[in-house]
């Protein structure tokens, strides 16, 4: 934007230091901190409310420090980008400036809601800092004031791709990046998966330890054994019971005392355990629950009776893709069938038939029937260049971003 002051990172370099890896809960400013900060917010109730708590935000350029000194990419220009955020939310005023990739500056009236105002005597003196932003967003919001759709226009044209959210097909990403490639054989992947989806869910008259033993010692096994990363040799499992293996869950060694081919004894120890992860193969990765038909408010299926327990292979993190696909293979090769709510998803991310999303702070969980996973804009290193970026960012379909208008 043309004849605005230059804001500069050394600018504002008493609060970046304020950031949420030491102040995670925010930074209670002084008086003298507030009464510019709270200028700022009404600078910024010139516009439009764009959220819950009155919030309004601005996307601003910040001149980034030498080469020696930064510590995140720049633009064309050697400037960063932040949002600037102000919000109010029952009398207490907040202000966060973030750069959208897991870093914000959070500063506040007062550390909670309803809680006494005491400022941070250490970290609250920002009013230096926070006059040379006004001076910025008082010219900026006059500008937006005048002429909106300049601003609004000139934040679409230069703002950087790695700050903003869309989705890409998994086919191009795949073409263009081959890197992001989720299997090595992805018709392996697909073999597996649809043999599972016909094989005939396994069922239990009860569920005892022995019988969980037996088929997480089947999935672990595979997942060490199949697992490049891991590279556990078979040869470590031969000769050992599914008891000595089952050493290696988290919560294996409280079955001490417990009556193996007991119900009750299962249900004792699931109960008391279950918080700690018993029930994962992969550690807070990959769950094996054993459920009962009819009685669990987690699942129903109406292809098996009611009170018969059969299990269910779940997981969220897509980097746990092929550990998945092993396990429904080592699986098959046992002949066990058993409901996992993933053959859907695993299928489309071998076919490529699934969308990516991009975020500037992907979330590793992300996932649903369109979506098969989230990542952000892959940075240059030596396996990824330049072109490829730059085709992954013409390839992809990139949200709008939100306007900004005055009252």
């Amino acid at each position: 934007m043309k004849d605005l002051p230059i804001l500069k990172y050394t600018d504002l370099r008493e609060v970046m230091y304020l950031d949420c890896h030491n102040h995670l809960n925010g930074v209670v400013v002084d008086d003298a901190s507030l009464e510019v900060m709270l200028r700022i917010e009404k600078t910024l109730n010139r516009l439009e409310i764009m959220g819950d708590d009155d919030k309004r935000y601005l996307w601003i350029e910040i001149k980034a420090p030498s080469k020696k000194y930064r510590d995140e990419e720049v633009d064309e220009n050697d400037n960063y980008w932040y949002v600037l955020l102000t919000g109010l939310y029952q009398e207490m005023h907040y202000m966060i400036l973030s750069n959208e990739e897991g870093r914000f500056i959070d500063l506040r009236s007062q550390r909670f809601v309803r809680e006494e105002r005491k400022p941070d005597v250490f970290y609250g003196n920002v009013s230096r800092a926070l006059k040379k932003l006004e001076k910025y967003v008082t010219a900026l919001v006059d500008q937006i004031c005048i002429n909106p759709d300049e601003y609004n226009a000139y934040v679409a044209k230069n703002l950087p791709y790695r700050k903003r959210k869309g989705k890409i097909r998994r086919k191009d990403l795949n073409r263009i990046c081959p890197t992001y490639k989720t299997f090595d054989n992805p018709e392996r992947a697909v073999s597996i998966v649809n043999k599972m989806e016909r094989m005939p869910i396994i069922t239990y008259d009860k569920m005892t330890l022995r019988t969980y033993m037996h088929i997480w010692r089947i999935l672990y096994e595979a997942y060490c054994t199949k697992n490049t990363f891991l590279d556990q040799k078979k040869e470590f499992f031969s000769g050992l019971s599914d008891i000595e293996v089952f050493k290696h869950n988290n919560k294996g060694f409280e079955t001490e005392g417990l009556d193996l081919d007991s119900e009750k004894d299962f249900l004792k120890w699931m109960d008391e355990n279950s918080p700690y992860h018993c029930l994962d193969v992969a550690y807070a990765r990959i769950s094996l629950a054993p459920i009962k038909n009819g009685v669990s408010w987690y699942v129903k299926d109406a292809d098996i009776p009611n009170g018969k327990w059969f299990f269910s292979l779940s997981y969220s993190i897509y980097g746990y893709s092929e550990d998945v696909v092993n396990m429904l293979e080592a699986l098959e090769e046992a002949g066990i069938g058993l409901r996992c709510d993933s053959l859907t998803r695993l299928n489309k991310m071998a076919l490529e038939e699934d969308w990516v999303s991009l975020s500037p702070l992907p979330n590793k969980y992300k996932h649903d029937d369109e979506l098969g996973s989230e990542i952000s804009l892959p940075y240059i290193d030596e396996d990824i260049s330049k072109e490829q970026v730059c085709k992954l960012i013409e390839a992809a379909e990139w949200n709008p971003l939100e306007q900004v208008r005055p009252l």
